[in-house]
Parts: C-alpha cells; structure tokens; sequence
C-alpha cells in the first residue's frame, strides 16, 4: 500500500480501536462514528480523483492533526467506508428512541435539542421554555407559564428564524399544574435542517408579548432511551374488519418499560370513532401498568405507553379496549368528493315543512350497500334522509355540491332501527340536486391482541416487589365550601353523623346501588337499567387502601370492572390506568354536601321537603335546580328544557343518602326524570368474597 497522507483527529483513531476491543459498540461511539464517516464518505468520493486523499473534518470535530497512518489502520478505516456504502455499518450510527414528554424519533442524527431553559418575564407573567425538540417530523416546545388569569385563550404562537421567516404553530395544549403553573406544548413544522438559534415568540398572551430566543444543540445518545431493534411486521394483532394494532416501539430502561402502540387501517380515510387504550396481561390474567403518557402533539392513532421493567421472560398480551364493548369498535370511512356516490333528489319547486318524501334507492360505495328509503324537511333549511342499515353501518355523511349547502350531519343515533343523516341549507333549493354520501360509520367486530415477550431491562435489572402503600401527604379532606344556608350545614350535619362509623377502620365496606336511566337513541351507556357494588378496604385509620367497583347490567353480565390498590387504579374494561390525587382519604357516602353549598353560591333554588321513605322512616327531599336564561330545545324533543337540577332523599334518623334524581325542567313546569341512583346495601363486613380479593391479585402496581 502507498504510503499516504491522512488527515485523521486522534480522537477518531483511539474511537475505532475502541471499537475492535470491545465486545459491543457503546451507543455513543455508533452515533458518533456514523457521524463521521459519513462525511468521510462524502469526501473520498469527492476528491477520489485526487493522487493524495484528505478527510476534511466536520466544523464540530475537534483540533485536527496530521499523522503518519499505519496501513493497517488505513486498510480498517477504508473497509468501514465501503460497509457504509453498502449499508451494512448503518446500523451502527442510527440511534432511534424515546425523548420524555416528546415521543419516539426515528434518527438521532436528525434530533436536536434545547441547550438550557430560557425564562423571560412580563407585567405579572413569567414564561419559561423548558423543553424543546427538532427532528424530521416537527419541531416541538414546551414551557411553563407562570401568573396567568383564567381568561387567556386569544394568544398565539410563532417562532422567527434567522432570516426573518415567520412560522405559526399548528397545533397546542395545555395543563394547569399543581400550583398557579400552566404548562403549554406548541407544534410547530419542521425546521430546517440548519437551524439551531431562533425566537418564539408568544403573541398577546394576557395582552403581553414575549420573545423567548431558543439555541438548539445536537442530541446525544444520553438523550434518548433507545427502542429495541424490531423486523417488519414483528409485533402486529391479526387484521379484522379492516383494523390492525401495532406494537410500533419498545424502548427498556433500568426501572421502566415505553412502548407506543397504533391502530392501522386497511383503506384511506378509515378512522376509529372512540377513545380507545390498551390492557397489558399476562397469560395468567395479571395485569401489568399500562399508563398514557402520550404526548398531545402525536396523531390519535398512536399512543405511548409506560409500564414496569421486565426480566424478559414475561409472555404478555397487548389487548385494544375500547369502551364499552372492547370486540366492536365504531369505525368511519371518509370518501372524497370524487369517489363519493349518490342519487338525485328533487323537493320540488314549493317544499313544505313537514313534507315528506318517499324514497327507494340504493347506493354502492367502496363495498358498502346503502338504501335511502325516505327524506323530510324538518325546518326551513334542514333536511332529514333516512336510511336503512345494511350489515354493519351504523351511520352516514352526505354533502351536495349544491352552494345553498350550509352543514351536514352523520352518525345520527338511530330511529325505529333506521339511519338518519342530516343537510343544512341557506335555503332548501328548488329544483333537483344530487347528494353524495362522503362517509359511513360502521362497526368493525374481532378480538384485537398481540402476543409479546418483552425486553429485559438494562444491566440485569429485575422487576422491584409491589410497596406498601405509607401515607406521606396531608390527609384528603372531602373540600366543604363555608355556608351559612339552613338547608346546607343540615345535610352536612346528618352526611356526617351517618359517614362516622364507617370512617373507623380497620374494616372493608361493601356498598350496592342500583341506578335506572332514561338513554336516548343510539346510546350504548349506561343502559336503562345497572347494578353498581364496591368492595372497599380500609386500614386501622380508617384510610382506604384497596377498593374493587363492578358494574352489571338487568341480566347480571359484568359491563365494567375497575380495582384500586394504594393509590393506583386500573379500569379492567377500558384499560385506563394511573395514579389518584395521591393523598389518603376516608369513605363517605355523602353524594350532596358540596354540590349543594356551591349550588348556593351560584345562585341556584334549593328547597326541602319533609317526607317518608320507604319502611314509613322520616326523610327530607333536597332539591337543587339551575334556571337556564333561555329555552333550550335539543333534536328530537317536544318541549324546551328550561332547567335541569336535582334531588336527595335523607333518611332523617340515620344521615343516610338514600336516593339520587336528576331531571331536567320542562317549559309546562313539569320535571322529566334522567336517572336515578338508589342505595340497596351499605354495610361493614370482615371480609370480602374470594372474587374479589383474586381481582385485586391481578393488579400489579407500579
């Protein structure tokens, strides 16, 4: 070989015999090694005429030295250029991860990061960005805002670059924190690629600017939990009914577990109708955290997840649940105005309110059969199509290119088992137009699971042991507005006289209620009839520790299950999970106390009736009810609604809560009975069923 000029920093060499020594390339040696060499790469090609090849070192490299290179550590660093040219040294730079309260990134090497916080202040008002992100998807802030009033909701974001472009956010959120703190997250498009200084700037916030100037470094592979490699199509549930669930990535740490999941579709325009979430089980039926620390700015089909670290010998099941019925998921599909099909519909040069008119025809769009059987003006400018459903739809979108067309309604809740879809017009047109179906709201049906051994945590970690739960905050005191209302510190009076015994522990509480409810069309929860029991454990102080709820339907069916053990409660039946208020807190059955002392404070009438309950005891009626200024008349109801409140039945001899009503006021005067909620059994018992201490078996805490 001929003896040739390099032109190598020592830190690089020293970095490559790192890397043969070693049994497994540190992270941060593979992102910075492809760092360089890949502008190595580009300049052997550049100069590849040239008799003496140089390696024209990056801007962030440091102080660069000529040396005399041995062949065999040239022969090394030419081999590694041509496996980057192959791409097999890919994988040895490309870092993909987590970055906390961001998401997953595909690219460390497209990533980069706020340097410092930055805290600008105003006229009563502090803003602090605490956390910035730039990558190839969007570029990401999120600060902290501090004495701002409530009424704030006219302000705007921008960030300036350094040529002076201007770019406006596109999406925000934000979240009142524990104290006077408000914390924000913009969204902004992507940067470009070279920027790294440049301004937000937040735009009458509270009718005050602010200029926050933004620096941007280079992410480090500390930066980032790095995510499992994983091969195409590894961790994907069995498509059904056009839907998939993915287990995206799966990043392990030393004392959690982040995974994102998403659900895909089979066509263009299918979206899932519902909030959804996952239930992570083992194959004994133990369920794992699951909790959502999704970042607001990732799209509503993906979701992050944290949980537990693992050994990695788990076999778990990722389920999709979705409320209330995890094996039929409401699902729509979007047309566009080109494969959108239709009829045409003449109302007919006079078209009168209340006119009808008899339809029969049926459309095919996108393997769907619809058929309209009839159309009504319901007013002036609205016009009612009803259809009949055909296997799965459960509604339908329709649009005109007509221009009197002012809005349009789909998905309305069904009618004597028919569809009905709504058109709004400036005028009802008179003369004949044609009506596009542009969605189809459907349920898809199946049983959506992936199968999944996780990862092991980092350096051997082994799962911790559950922690006994030690009340370290203040006690949680049920929060009583001061009244000096009659009516008020009465129901105070007996919610406490009746609550004490309870309030003594060690003890579990069994409570059984029975609730009726009057659901509209289409509604799927509650059902008019439900069953509701508690299963509550306290300690010797009376603070509860662990609590079991069960709702059941007239049949006896389980429709919800939720278990609370410490302060960590999971819903078996939609999969949420998390953490509660974080304090101890004592039972108490009292439904009224607070609402009521509030309801005085807004203004609202409240009025006590003397009564007898059931059994001839002695009870008084409190009744609640909020005047709205105007009528207010909903679809499909005769008569306005011209208030809505509520009423308590107390057993006078025992403080009891016995029953719960709510109504709404009809303009006649009269009330419409919503729902009502009554007390079966309430009662301290030794010990639970052995159903419901296996339920609590199965919660595992973070």
């Amino acid at each position: 070989m001929p003896d040739t000029t390099w032109r190598l920093p020592p830190d690089l060499e020293a970095a490559i015999a790192e890397f043969y020594v070693a049994s497994e390339p540190s992270p941060a040696f593979a992102a910075r090694l492809e760092q360089e060499l890949r502008q190595r790469q580009t300049d052997m090609l550049q100069y590849k005429t040239q008799p003496v090849i140089r390696f024209a070192w990056s801007k962030r490299s440091k102080i660069m030295q000529s040396v005399r290179t041995r062949p065999v550590l040239a022969l090394i660093v030419v081999l590694i250029a041509l496996l980057l040219l192959t791409g097999a040294a890919y994988a040895i730079g490309r870092l993909k991860g987590y970055i906390p309260g961001f998401g997953f990134t595909t690219d460390i090497q497209s990533v980069f990061l706020l340097s410092e916080p930055v805290e600008v202040a105003g006229e009563g008002i502090t803003l602090r960005v605490d956390q910035a992100v730039s990558d190839e998807s969007m570029f990401w802030v999120s600060l902290t805002v501090t004495g701002l009033p409530d009424e704030h909701d006219s302000s705007r974001a921008f960030v300036f670059l350094p040529n002076g472009e201007k770019i406006p956010f596109q999406m925000s959120s934000g979240v009142a924190g524990d104290s006077e703190d408000i914390h924000w997250a913009y969204v902004f498009p992507p940067l470009p690629a070279v920027v790294t200084d440049l301004v937000l700037y937040i735009e009458n916030l509270d009718g005050q600017n602010f200029s926050a100037p933004i620096h941007l470094r280079p992410a480090k592979p500390g930066d980032i939990l790095p995510s499992e490699p994983q091969q195409p199509g590894q961790w994907r549930s069995v498509t059904q009914d056009g839907v998939t669930l993915v287990l995206d990535q799966v990043a392990p740490s030393s004392d959690k577990t982040v995974f994102q999941v998403s659900v895909h579709f089979d066509k263009l325009g299918m979206s899932l109708n519902s909030d959804w979430n996952v239930l992570l089980t083992d194959q004994k039926g133990a369920v794992y955290p699951a909790i959502d620390i999704t970042p607001e700015s990732i799209d509503g089909n993906a979701k992050i997840f944290q949980t537990l670290p693992f050994i990695g010998n788990e076999q778990l099941t990722v389920s999709l649940n979705v409320f209330p019925n995890a094996q039929q998921l409401p699902i729509s599909v979007d047309f566009s105005l080109d494969d959108a099909n239709g009829f045409r519909f003449d109302p007919g040069p006079d078209p009168a309110v209340g006119q009808t008119w008899a339809l029969d025809k049926v459309i095919q769009i996108s393997g769907f059969t619809l058929r309209v059987l009839s159309a009504r003006l319901e007013s002036p400018g609205e016009l009612l199509f009803e259809f009949e459903p055909t296997g799965k739809i459960t509604g339908v979108m329709l649009y005109t290119p007509d221009p009197s067309l002012r809005g349009a309604t789909g998905g309305v809740p069904q009618v004597n088992g028919n569809i009905l879809a709504g058109m709004t017009f400036e005028n009802i047109p008179a003369h004949p137009f044609e009506v596009r179906v542009t969605r189809v709201y459907y349920t898809a049906h199946g049983s959506w699971e992936i199968q999944w051994q996780p990862p092991s945590a980092p350096h051997g970690t082994t799962v911790p042991p559950a922690v006994t739960f030690v009340p370290t905050q203040p006690p949680y005191a049920t929060p009583t507005l001061a009244s000096s209302d009659p009516i008020v510190l009465e129901v105070q009076q007996l919610a406490q006289q009746f609550d004490a015994p309870f309030q003594e522990g060690p003890a579990w509480i069994h409570v059984v209620s029975e609730g009726t409810m009057n659901p509209r069309a289409g509604q799927t929860f509650p059902p008019p009839y439900i069953i509701s029991e508690q299963w509550i454990e306290t300690d010797a102080n009376g603070y509860v520790i662990r609590s079991v709820w069960l709702d059941k339907d007239a049949d006896g069916n389980t429709i919800q299950l939720s278990a609370t053990v410490e302060d960590y409660s999971v819903n078996f039946t939609t999969g949420d999970a998390g953490f509660n208020r974080g304090q101890p807190y004592h039972f108490s059955a009292d439904m009224l106390s607070h609402d009521l002392a509030q309801a005085k404070q807004n203004g609202n009438l409240v009025t006590r009736d003397e009564t007898t309950c059931a059994g001839g005891q002695p009870c008084i009626a409190v009744t609640s009810m909020e005047s709205f200024p105007e009528p207010i008349l909903i679809a499909g109801e005769t008569q306005a609604f011209i208030g809505a409140g509520n009423t308590v039945w107390i057993n006078l001899a025992t403080g009891q809560q016995i029953q719960f009503q709510s109504f709404w006021r009809l303009e006649d005067g009269t009330n419409r009975v919503e729902s009502t909620e009554r007390n079966l059994i309430l009662e301290k018992v030794s010990s639970p069923p052995q159903e419901i201490l296996d339920i609590l078996a199965k919660v595992i805490v973070p």
